[in-house]
């Protein structure tokens, strides 16, 4: 087993007759005297027809929605313009989106100090000065700043976050701040209009509006051991963009963005928390109570199918630690053990045991199933305990 951690589109025909017969019967008059008051009466006839036409009908050369065949001078051709929609959906949510700035201090090897910085978005949810924003954006920061709509700097303080929903919750001084709507993310339809607006690439783009559409709803992704149900869309999200909003056409916020896939191969897939998932944890965090979460107790790591069979192992949830106190611990699991089974249902991946897990409370007893370091099948009773985090 241990090889396994050692180790992706006519010519018309005249009728000579009639002509002869017409001439024929006009006598006296020759034939070039016929033909030129045919001419003059032609003349004029096409004067008055003309007259007409221009007087009567309506101008051509006032028609701006036309467009004349080539070589005709002084036509105008004017095209109508629309407003985007999206004009006032930004003007009604950026002084609501913030881009914050903050300074990381950590220690290297040899116990020197040293300083980092990094940047982010984050959405004004009251007038009390809080501030919603991605736990992965404030993560380790020590001192925080946001910058508002006006170029305003303020001091903000961590009220509190979340790893497992990877949201955060900052305040700051009231200053007349405005605070984003809320909506309604469970009345999200794929391909309606989604805006985000945000800060990417540092501070100095802050304000930045995108545009696309809801490309999926209920996207499940991975975010470190833990598998969230996500909102997906083409509207660009860029590194500093977390923590900003996902706007419906209404100008209401309906997401927070949060991730996107970045790879040479993928292009227009970021992601927002429904705004919905959002709010009991953000109440939470902003009234300082425990979020209660079952927790068993591990870090696990997927065993795919083709490493099963190269290692001639079981698939399921490789056990790289367990935590401490927990109920993984006390229940005598441990590190190396793979997990097959839970509550007798097989489980193949670390997402599968997450989402499991979520469907229990705390105190609950599972079975769990393992293939230990000696090659055997065991059923353990696992208490779930609280989350830490």
């Amino acid at each position: 087993m241990s090889d396994f951690f050692d180790e992706r589109n006519d010519d018309i025909e005249i009728d000579n007759s009639f002509y002869r017969e017409v001439i024929e019967r006009k006598p006296g008059m020759s034939s070039r005297r016929f033909v030129a008051l045919v001419l003059i009466a032609g003349l004029a006839i096409g004067t008055i027809f003309g007259y007409g036409i221009d007087n009567f009908l309506p101008s051509r050369g006032n028609n701006t929605n036309s467009v004349y065949a080539a070589g005709v001078e002084n036509t105008k051709i004017v095209f109508d313009k629309s407003v985007s929609p999206v004009v006032p959906i930004a003007k009604k949510v950026s002084p609501s989106i913030v881009a914050i700035s903050l300074k990381t201090r950590a220690r290297d090897f040899f116990g020197r100090v040293y300083e980092g910085q990094g940047t982010g978005s984050g959405i004004i949810i009251d007038n009390q000065g809080h501030i919603v924003t991605n736990n992965h954006v404030v993560d380790g920061a020590n001192d925080i700043v946001v910058i508002l709509n006006d170029g305003k700097e303020l001091e903000a303080t961590l009220v509190g976050r979340d790893s497992q929903t990877d949201l955060a919750v900052l305040k700051v001084d009231p200053a007349n701040l405005m605070a984003a709507e809320l909506g309604d993310s469970s009345k999200l339809e794929v391909g309606e209009l989604a805006v985000a607006i945000g800060s990417p690439m540092g501070t100095e783009y802050a304000g930045s509006v995108t545009a696309g559409i809801i490309s999926g709803l209920n996207r499940k992704v991975s975010v470190g051991d833990n598998s969230i149900k996500l909102i997906q869309t083409d509207a660009a999200i860029n590194p500093g963009n977390s923590g900003g909003a996902l706007v419906n056409s209404e100008g209401q916020v309906i997401g927070i963005n949060t991730i996107k896939f970045a790879d040479t191969k993928v292009e227009g897939m970021g992601f927002a928390i429904p705004i919905n998932e959002a709010k009991p944890i953000i109440e939470s965090l902003i009234s300082n109570k425990k979020i209660s979460r079952p927790y068993l107790g591990i870090v696990g790591q997927t065993i795919t199918k083709e490493e099963a069979e190269k290692y001639e192992l079981p698939q399921g949830v490789y056990i790289r630690e367990v935590v401490p106190f927990s109920g993984a611990e006390r229940a005598g699991i441990r590190a190396g053990d793979i997990i097959t089974k839970l509550d007798g249902k097989k489980v193949l991946t670390v997402e599968e045991l997450s989402d499991t897990i979520k469907k229990h409370k705390v105190g609950d007893v599972v079975q769990v199933e393992i293939y230990d370091k000696q090659d055997k099948y065991n059923t353990i009773s696992v208490k779930l305990r609280e989350s830490s985090d």
